[in-house]
């Protein structure tokens, strides 16, 4: 059980999580005003979101860097009073070009969440395992909810009130931050460290073991066929169904459907954080991942209620693995070289992740929509052969698997 701290941080961060994606989910959720106001084509509408996403992904690293050195706190009213002043910003912007760079800054602000909030729950929490499942679960929350309550201030105040209300929580979050410990003590044990003084290719090794490698790989394909999946689920479902609800057309039905899917999330992150405390993690990697390629492999040939209930196990399993991983990447280092760890870590999902829908764009475009499931099917049996290359690596280094 977590103690009254432990609470306090893992509520903090969760709280923190959610608020996170939540300002990165305001642009698509807007989307049909911006195109009116500023007279937009889809085109420049996609690259300006590409913007946005690309400096989410790319700033993962730095920000992983700079939390060695500034250390949680600071780094933390950076991540969230930066972004809420430049929320700010953003509903001030008379331009596109202003609006763009205001957008490109959120990004950057709020690619410095993640490996904050990741590597102070697996520093601070005894349970680090159950906790980055109720963080990543949080999240899911936040991702859930966003869209609609963006949607209600938006269609009733405009886009630029939507903005300004997400500037009020970063800040309340900032201030609450001043009552929950987050300061860090060094920690003993057996993972391997950075000393103070270390050429550039001995921390090259350090930072890029074959269990780390391992790692970073999988986050990365973990990303890539959640959003690969999930880009052409709601389209798929509105062509290959037959049924309707409560008079709701397919389109209506499709698009529901990713709602369903990040709220599914919510119980897969919060279970697999539970399994991420129990013994022999990596050999419970390597099960889940078997389990869930048959699953997007027969959304390819399923239709109508089926290819919903495949759908959503399959979610179900890929959140899953999140907290596990998080988890297996904590045990694998130390506290000090934690932050930089998973801003590598991050980076690699978000930027290998932001590749697929093109990818999966072409396999709809070349071989039909269809196929989109069994071709994201490869990045799982990738994900199988590494979880396994990562149980051997482990248990030559007498690591209980």
């Amino acid at each position: 059980m977590m103690n009254r701290e432990e609470k306090k941080i893992v509520g903090l961060l969760g709280c923190s999580h959610a608020l996170s994606h939540g300002f990165l989910l305001i642009y698509p959720a807007v989307l049909l005003l911006l195109q009116k106001e500023f007279s937009m084509d889809y085109l420049e509408l996609g690259v300006v979101g590409n913007i946005m996403s690309f400096c989410y992904g790319l700033g993962a690293l730095p920000g992983g860097m700079i939390y060695n050195y500034l250390g949680p706190r600071k780094l933390f009213l950076t991540c969230f009073l930066g972004s809420s002043f430049v929320a700010i910003f953003v509903s001030l912007s008379s331009t596109i070009v202003l609006f763009a760079a205001g957008l490109a800054l959120l990004g950057i602000f709020g690619s410095l969440y993640h490996p904050l909030g990741n590597s102070v729950i697996s520093a601070k929490v005894r349970e680090y395992g159950r906790a980055l499942g109720i963080h990543g679960a949080v999240g899911n929350i936040g991702l859930s909810l966003a869209p609609f309550i963006i949607g209600l201030i938006a269609s009733r105040w405009g886009w630029r009130q939507a903005y300004l209300f997400f500037a009020i929580p970063g800040i309340v979050l900032s201030a609450g931050s001043f009552f929950v410990d987050l300061s860090l003590k060094r920690e003993k044990g057996s993972t391997p460290s950075v000393p103070a003084k270390v050429s550039l290719l001995r921390k090259l090794r350090i930072y890029s073991t074959p269990s780390l490698i391992c790692l970073y790989l999988i986050n990365a394909m973990i990303n890539f066929s959640f959003i690969g999946s999930l880009t052409f689920l709601p389209v798929c479902l509105a062509k290959r169904t037959s049924f309707h609800l409560f008079s709701m057309d397919h389109v209506a039905i499709g698009g529901m459907l990713s709602a369903i899917v990040l709220f599914m999330g919510v119980f897969g992150q919060f279970v697999g954080g539970l399994l991420a405390e129990r013994p022999r993690l990596e050999q419970r990697l390597v099960l889940v991942n078997v389990l869930s390629l048959p699953f997007i492999a027969a959304m390819s040939f399923a239709t109508d209620l089926l290819l919903l209930f495949l759908g959503l196990i399959f979610f179900f399993l890929n959140f899953f693995l999140q907290p596990m991983t998080n988890t297996l990447l904590a045990r694998c280092t130390s506290l000090e070289m934690r932050g930089t760890v998973f801003g590598i870590y991050f980076l690699f999902a978000f930027c290998v992740g932001s590749t697929a829908s093109s990818f999966s764009g072409w396999i709809a475009e070349r071989f039909g929509l269809q196929w989109v499931f069994l071709g994201i099917g490869g990045s799982v049996l990738v994900m199988i052969f590494l979880s396994t290359l990562l149980l051997r690596i482990r248990r030559r280094q007498n690591v209980p698997g």
